[in-house]
C-alpha cells in the first residue's frame, strides 16, 4: 500500500507551468487519480471556497515530503462539479477547461503518469479518476 500526505483540504496544487493560465483565469477543468468525491481522501465537495496554490518545490507521497508553495501566491476558486469516471469513459467535451497538455483521454493518462508518478498500466483505459470543474471567485 502506498503512503499519502495528508494535505489541507482547503487548496489545490498546481505546479509551476500552469500559474500564467491560472492567473488568467484560463484552466477550470482538472483530472485527479482514483476516487475523489466529496468526503474522499483529497476530495473537494460542491461549493468549497478552495485556494489555488502553486507549488516551489514538489513533494512526494511515497517519500513522505510535503511539497513547498509559493509564499506570495493564492486564487480562490469555488467547486462546481465532481464527477468520477473511468479514463474511458472520457468525451472530447469532458477537457474543455483543461491545461493545453490535457486535451485527450492519451495526453491525460501522460500527464498523470509525469505528476503522480505512474506507471503506464496504472493510469490505464479502466482506470478511475476523478473530473473537477471550478469557477473563480
Amino acid at each position: 500500500m502506498s503512503k499519502k500526505l495528508d494535505l489541507p483540504r482547503d487548496e489545490m496544487a498546481f505546479r509551476k507551468i500552469y500559474k500564467d493560465l491560472i492567473t488568467r483565469k484560463e484552466i477550470t477543468t482538472v483530472f485527479r487519480p482514483g476516487k475523489r468525491l466529496c468526503g474522499d481522501f483529497r476530495s473537494y465537495c460542491l461549493g468549497e471556497i478552495i485556494t489555488i496554490r502553486i507549488i516551489e518545490n514538489v513533494g512526494a507521497d511515497w517519500a513522505e515530503v510535503a511539497p513547498q508553495f509559493e509564499t506570495n501566491y493564492g486564487k480562490k476558486i469555488e467547486i462546481i462539479d465532481t464527477t468520477t469516471s473511468k479514463i474511458e469513459d472520457l468525451k472530447k467535451t469532458d477537457f474543455e477547461g483543461s491545461s493545453p497538455d490535457v486535451c485527450d483521454i492519451k495526453s491525460l493518462q501522460y500527464h498523470l503518469g509525469l505528476i503522480y508518478n505512474l506507471s503506464i498500466d496504472e493510469v490505464g483505459m479502466e482506470t478511475m479518476i476523478t473530473k473537477i470543474q471550478f469557477k473563480y471567485v
